[in-house]
């Protein structure tokens, strides 16, 4: 079945779907969800992507993708946290971040509040190769390594300079 993708305006006003794979015209956009999972112990959650030739193959990064035909942002949070992580978010312990915008694409930052064990994940395996907590020393590394996928750096920032700025977190780290 072939995957139907809804295209908005540059006002997020709907326009009009494609296909999947399909090129976006421009001054149409998709919407995609970045999902960061944070611990109580202000770890943040990533995955590492399969090593398959793919684009960003084993690079880390947050839980997230493409919103389907008809889904809203949340929806596609929690759609892709389950395919490709195996647990639901729950909306009680969701912040809705905020709104990036990169070439032919919206894009929506969630953070999650939860603490997970990692042993009780099911990995897709088309997608996800690995996943760890990582604290800010951690994470920074990852990305001078340019071990983090560039296209999630963005959202990534936005969701520590939140906790920066609304839970008093110390990043203590050059982002």
């Amino acid at each position: 079945m072939t995957e139907i993708i809804d295209l908005y305006d540059n006002a997020r006003r709907f326009v009009r779907t494609i296909e999947h794979g399909a090129p976006v015209p421009d001054g149409l956009n998709r919407y995609s969800v970045h999902v960061w999972f944070v611990n109580s112990k202000n770890q943040i959650l990533l995955q590492q992507r399969v090593h398959n030739g793919h684009k960003y193959a084993d690079m880390w990064c947050h839980t997230g993708g493409g919103m389907q035909h008809g889904e809203d942002s949340w929806s596609t949070a929690t759609r892709e946290c389950v395919e490709e992580i195996g647990i639901a978010p729950d909306i009680n312990n969701a912040v809705f971040i905020g709104t990036f915008h990169r070439a032919h694409k919206f894009v929506d930052v969630w953070m999650i509040t939860q603490d997970v064990d990692l042993d009780t994940l099911h990995l897709q395996d088309a997608e996800v190769q690995s996943i760890q907590w990582a604290d800010m020393k951690r994470l920074y590394e990852i990305h001078k390594m340019g071990l983090f996928m560039p296209t999630a750096w963005v959202g990534c920032k936005m969701m520590l300079k939140y906790m920066e700025r609304v839970y008093g977190v110390n990043i203590d780290v050059e982002i």
